[in-house]
């Protein structure tokens, strides 16, 4: 007996845990006070955010709001990086002492006239250069301190191929491609973007590999025996084949936005329908979501082998 099976799963959840674990680790990263910690962690609702994860029925509007919470936290971060590329020279700073540094800027603004002017902007990188410039004076009024903030972020972009130098440098330490970063580069939207790209790479590689490796446990739960070598990385998509010694056979697309393409075939009578319901179930309790939009493909009683070739053929999965 054979089944083929293409399903959908709600992979929000899966994709949140892993959104906030990267935002957080990117914050532990850096050798901040507590109370800067705490201030960044309150300021982007991250607290909140990991309450949702521990309670909430997730859905893909849930998965919509922790991605735009991540993109505001490495926005805040890309900006930070980017007035310590326009204002110190990391060929003789540290760069872990600079980012430190120019965050801490984050807890000093407890000020009235530093909140009102914070307001007035949704800019990290402006916002960065307002906490700057109250640090170095006292203002009487908004107006004052969002005009000499504006004076010194455009004072600080004279030096554009020396802050293009420290953009590479700050990439490169990610191991970044930077190549192809010239010295007129945009740094603030090229950090930015690179940041943002990075952690988007991260978040669905981890997510898919929690997802294959759940489904390695599973199978290898239920006898199927998987090396090494049965796990392929195919573009789109991560390939997982495996055989019991019993020559039942198992093969598995898992794609990054939550769809399988899974196969279970070469069985002897309704043993396949049972291990297809213990991995269904199994999946399910694992991440708390449900298999949806979830058809038989195609369905045969009997082993004919060569039909059954033909068709995982045709879903680029191995038979």
């Amino acid at each position: 007996m054979s089944h083929l099976t293409h399903a959908q799963f709600n992979a929000a959840k899966i994709h949140c845990e892993q959104t906030l674990k990267s935002v957080l680790s990117r914050i532990e990263e850096y050798s901040f006070r507590k109370e800067v910690k705490e201030l960044i962690i309150r300021e982007y609702s991250l607290d909140k955010a990991q309450r949702e994860i521990a309670h909430a029925d997730f859905s893909y509007s849930s998965l919509d709001k922790f991605i735009r919470i991540a993109q505001r936290v490495n926005s805040f971060f890309s900006a930070v990086e980017t007035y310590v590329a326009y204002n110190f020279d990391l060929n003789v700073s540290d760069y872990n002492r600079a980012i430190a540094e120019s965050a801490e800027l984050l807890a000093s603004s407890s000020d009235a006239i530093v909140n009102a002017a914070l307001e007035t902007t949704d800019d990290e990188l402006l916002r960065t250069y307002i906490r700057s410039t109250a640090g170095k004076a006292k203002y009487q009024s908004m107006d004052a301190l969002l005009n000499a903030a504006n004076e010194s972020m455009k004072e600080s972009r004279t030096y554009q191929k020396r802050a293009a130098q420290n953009a590479r440098l700050i990439l490169e330490k990610k191991n970044i491609e930077v190549s192809a970063v010239t010295d007129d580069a945009p740094v603030a939207e090229l950090l930015r973007k690179k940041n943002q790209e990075a952690h988007d790479s991260e978040v669905n590689a981890a997510t898919r590999n929690g997802v294959i490796s759940s489904i390695i446990k599973i199978i290898k739960d239920q006898g199927f025996v998987v090396k090494k070598e049965n796990v392929e990385e195919c573009g789109d998509h991560a390939k997982i084949s495996a055989i019991k010694p019993n020559g039942e056979k198992v093969n598995f697309a898992v794609y990054l936005d939550g769809k399988f393409v899974y196969k279970f075939h070469d069985y002897e009578g309704l043993s396949c329908e049972k291990d297809i319901g213990n991995f269904e179930e199994k999946f399910e309790s694992i991440y708390g979501v449900k298999l949806e939009d979830k058809k038989i493909m195609w369905s045969n009683p009997d082993r004919t082998g060569k039909m059954a070739h033909q068709t995982t053929s045709t879903q680029k999965i191995g038979g």
